[in-house]
C-alpha cells in the first residue's frame, strides 16, 4: 500500500512538474519570420516597448520574451510602414512578408500563422476593409485624400460609417469561429473609434485645403465618437496608448489657449508653460506627460536660449525614463560632432542607380536638402532649394537633393512628375543601400539642410532655410 501511495506521490510530482514547465514556456511571447525586399531593422512598439529586430543574410529574425506585456504592437518597416500585431503570453507568431508587394497593397504580402495569433491575423484582414489599402503613401495624397475630404459633410459621414461598418461585420466573423481574447475586442473597437474620430476630426482642415471654399464643418465632427469614448479613464490611459493620445490632446488644447499670447517654442511660451504647468489643476500623469514633450522642445529648437533653458528645466521636471533616455541619445549625438569638425563622409546611389559620395566633391561648399515625398514642408521648401541652387549656378558650390523615402516608387515617380525642374541635378537615396548618412549627421527631422565648407568642415549642421538671408550670407562669406 506505502509503495502505491510512494508512486502516486511521484506521479503527482512529475506532473506538477510538467504543469509548471507548460506554464512557464505559455508565459513567453515567441517572434519569428522571414522579410524579402527589405534589408534593415525592424522595430517592435508598444505601449511601453522600443526593441530593434535585426535581420540576417536570409532575411529571418526572431524575438523571445517572457516579460511583454499583453496587448497591440506595431512591426515597423521604418517609418513610413508598419504591421499591427497583438501580443500576450503564450503568442508564438511566424509572419512571413513581402515587402514590396506589401508597399503595394497586396492582401497576400503577409501571412501570419502559429498559436494565438488570431487577433494578429484580424488585425492585419481589417486593413483591408478600408479604402486607404488600396493607395501607397504617395497615391493617398494625390488620389485618397482627395477623394475622401472633397465629399460633402453627409457623403463624408456615410462612407466613413460604411466602412466602419465593414470591420464591425469582420470582427463578429472572427469572434465567432474564434476564441479572440475579450481585452482585445474592449480594446479593438475603442481604437476604432479613436481612428475614426481621428479622420473626422481633419474634414474641416482638408476640406479647406482642397476646395479653397467656406463650408460650414458639423460641430459633432471635432469628436464624433465622444458619447462612445470613455472620459478620462487613467486606468485604460495607462493600457492604451490611442486612448492616452485621445486623452492627452484634450488637456493640451487647453494649455495651448492659455498660452495662445506667446510666440509657438520661443523662450517665453516655455516660460509660461512651465508656469502654467505648475499651476494647473491637471491629473499628474498630464501634467508628467506634457513635462516629457520639453525633451522634443528640445530636440526642434535651434535657439541657444531655449534650450539652455529647456535643458535646465528637463533634468528637475522630466521623470519618464523612455524620453530621458531619446533625450540623452541625441544630446550624445549631437555632441559626436559640431560647427567646425570634419564633414563624415558617406555614400549614397543616384537616381540613375550610381555611387556618390561626398569625398567626389573635395574642394567645394556643398548644400545638402534632406526631404521626403511625403513631407509637406519639404516639398514646399523644393522650390526655393532649387531657386538657391540657380542663384550659384557656375559658382564653387555643389547642390545635393537627399531623399530619406524609404518606398522607392514613390520617390521615383515625385520625380517622373516633374514639370518645374526640381529635380534635376544630383538627385540621391538614403535608402537604396547600406549606409549610415542620416546617422553619421542625425537626420531625425525634415526638411534638414546642412551647409559644408570647401575644406570640408561643416559650416552649419543645422543651416538656415533656402530663402533666408542668413543662408545667402553664409554662402557668400565661405565661398
Amino acid at each position: 500500500m506505502q509503495r502505491i501511495i510512494y508512486l502516486i506521490a511521484i506521479v503527482s510530482i512529475l506532473f506538477i512538474g510538467c504543469e509548471q514547465k507548460k506554464q512557464k514556456e505559455t508565459s513567453k511571447v515567441i517572434i519569428e519570420g522571414q522579410v524579402t525586399g527589405y534589408t534593415k531593422t525592424l522595430g517592435l512598439y508598444g505601449m511601453s516597448e522600443n526593441r530593434e529586430l535585426t535581420l540576417d543574410s536570409e532575411g529571418k529574425f526572431s524575438l523571445e520574451s517572457d516579460s511583454l506585456k499583453k496587448g497591440f504592437y506595431d512591426l515597423s518597416f521604418g517609418h513610413e510602414n508598419r504591421l499591427s500585431l497583438y501580443l500576450k503570453p503564450g503568442s508564438n507568431l511566424h509572419i512571413t512578408v513581402n515587402y514590396n508587394a506589401f508597399l503595394s497593397k497586396d492582401k497576400k504580402a503577409i501571412t501570419i500563422s502559429g498559436e494565438n495569433t488570431k487577433e494578429s491575423e484580424l488585425l492585419y484582414q481589417l486593413m483591408f476593409t478600408k479604402e486607404r489599402s488600396k493607395y501607397n503613401n504617395t497615391e493617398a495624397k494625390d488620389k485618397y485624400l482627395p477623394m475622401l475630404y472633397g465629399k460633402n459633410p453627409e457623403q463624408f459621414t456615410n462612407f466613413l460609417l460604411t466602412e466602419m461598418e465593414k470591420g464591425n461585420q469582420l470582427i463578429q466573423e472572427y469572434s465567432k469561429k474564434y476564441s479572440l481574447d475579450q481585452d482585445f475586442i474592449k480594446h479593438l473597437q475603442l481604437n476604432r473609434k479613436l481612428d475614426y474620430n481621428s479622420v473626422f476630426k481633419l474634414y474641416g482642415h482638408f476640406r479647406k485645403y482642397l476646395k479653397a471654399e467656406e463650408l460650414e464643418i458639423p460641430k459633432q465632427f471635432s469628436d464624433y465618437f465622444a458619447d462612445q469614448i470613455p472620459q478620462n479613464d487613467f486606468e485604460l490611459y495607462e493600457e492604451n496608448r490611442e486612448y492616452a493620445s485621445y486623452v492627452r490632446e484634450k488637456y493640451f488644447k487647453e494649455m495651448e489657449a492659455a498660452l495662445s499670447s506667446n510666440i509657438r517654442e520661443s523662450l517665453a511660451y516655455y516660460k509660461a508653460k512651465i508656469a502654467f504647468l505648475e499651476t494647473c489643476d491637471f491629473p499628474q500623469i498630464i501634467v508628467e506627460s506634457m513635462y516629457s514633450g520639453l525633451t522634443i522642445g528640445y530636440m526642434r529648437t535651434r535657439d541657444p536660449e531655449v534650450r539652455a533653458y529647456l535643458d535646465s528645466v528637463i533634468y528637475t521636471k522630466v521623470i519618464d525614463k523612455a524620453s530621458m533616455k531619446r533625450y540623452e541619445d541625441y544630446k550624445a549625438g549631437e555632441a559626436s560632432y559640431k560647427d567646425g569638425d570634419m564633414a563624415p563622409n558617406f555614400t549614397l546611389i543616384d537616381k540613375d542607380g550610381k555611387e556618390v559620395s561626398l569625398s567626389d566633391f573635395k574642394g567645394k561648399m556643398v548644400m545638402m536638402d534632406c526631404w521626403a515625398t511625403w513631407c509637406g514642408p519639404c516639398v514646399k521648401g523644393l522650390p526655393k532649394y532649387v531657386a538657391l541652387k540657380n542663384k550659384y549656378a557656375g559658382k564653387n558650390i555643389v547642390f545635393l537633393c537627399i531623399s530619406t523615402d524609404e518606398n522607392e516608387k514613390a520617390w521615383r515617380k515625385k520625380m517622373a512628375k516633374d514639370t518645374k525642374g526640381l529635380f534635376e541635378g544630383i538627385q540621391l537615396n538614403t535608402e537604396l543601400n547600406e549606409n549610415d548618412m542620416k546617422k553619421k549627421y542625425m537626420v531625425q527631422a525634415i526638411p534638414r539642410y546642412i551647409l559644408i565648407g570647401k575644406d570640408g568642415r561643416i559650416i552649419r549642421r543645422e543651416a538656415p532655410h533656402p530663402d533666408s538671408k542668413e543662408i545667402i550670407d553664409l554662402i557668400d562669406k565661405n565661398l
